[in-house]
């Protein structure tokens, strides 16, 4: 985990008193006609949930069974037709698409247009010969990319979006990228979302937890436990807003060793595989089935 600079800690906290004004869905002062358009649905602590991404036809066997009203299944944006979506939504189940928004994919079928964009795309990801790195800084060049995915989102009818690597401040991308852009990157996402009648998340960002929970809807971690990295996600519960907690198998860990402490936080934890195989099963809850 990354120790904040000063200069950066300074920073965030004041994007952190803005945020509080500028982004918060009930301190806004948007224009009627805005707000009319923004109404997203929430997700807030004890929904029962699972993550499917592995390009398998969409398998919601495990909230079919929960007899809990909250339940929420994130699934690819791209891979999950319009007709899916509506199938799980008529069962009551709250749907997030899954898209990435810090990196170029040449598998997306917008990719063409982050290589007009000179200078945009960076070092290639690790372990990911598809993906490469992008310059978050470029919001001028990204948000009309971001807010045309956010259109077919709202087109097939996601209730939310989980934003991928959202933090890549913390990674070799090619660009000196701080906390600071993240944050006012994703800070612009949720505002598109929102416009859109869409929620969206925090994707990992552990540093960024307490700045982002005072306008993003919801969080989305993944081994927190593992490295010791769940204080800040504390903000989003405080806020009524839910955390996705998930650690793995294919580290050794297992129910017992995080499920005491997801359950005191009040996070929704699961125990997949890997996260290079995130299948609909085997998934373990550590509440609410």
């Amino acid at each position: 985990m990354k120790t904040l600079t000063l200069p950066a800690l300074a920073l965030a906290l004041a994007m952190l008193a803005a945020n509080a004004n500028a982004h918060s869905p009930v301190a806004t002062a948007a224009p009627a006609t805005t707000a009319a358009k923004a109404v997203w649905k929430p997700l807030t602590p004890g929904t029962t949930w699972n993550w499917q991404l592995d390009g398998r036809t969409v398998n919601a066997t495990v909230l079919d069974r929960s007899t809990n009203p909250k339940k929420m299944l994130d699934i690819d944006l791209d891979a999950t037709p319009a007709a899916t979506i509506a199938q799980l939504k008529a069962k009551g189940i709250y749907v997030v698409c899954y898209t990435e928004v810090g990196s170029y994919n040449s598998r997306r079928a917008d990719e063409a247009e982050f290589r007009k964009v000179p200078g945009l795309i960076g070092k290639p990801m690790d372990g990911f010969p598809d993906e490469n790195w992008i310059d978050v800084r470029r919001t001028d060049a990204l948000m009309p990319i971001m807010q045309a995915r956010l259109d077919v989102a709202k087109a097939k009818g996601c209730d939310g979006v989980e934003p991928d690597l959202d933090d890549s401040y913390t990674e070799d991308t090619g660009f000196e990228l701080t906390i600071d852009d993240s944050l006012h990157y994703l800070g612009l996402l949720v505002d598109a979302a929102h416009a859109r009648g869409l929620s969206m998340g925090l994707k990992n960002g552990p540093e960024m937890a307490e700045f982002a929970a005072t306008f993003a809807d919801w969080a989305l971690n993944e081994e927190c436990n593992e490295f010791d990295e769940c204080g800040g996600y504390k903000e989003f519960i405080t806020r009524n807003k839910a955390v996705f907690q998930v650690e793995y198998r294919s580290n050794g860990t297992r129910v017992k060793d995080f499920c005491p402490q997801d359950n005191k936080a009040n996070f929704d934890g699961l125990l997949k595989d890997a996260s290079e195989e995130l299948h609909a099963l085997p998934r373990d809850a550590c509440r609410n089935g």
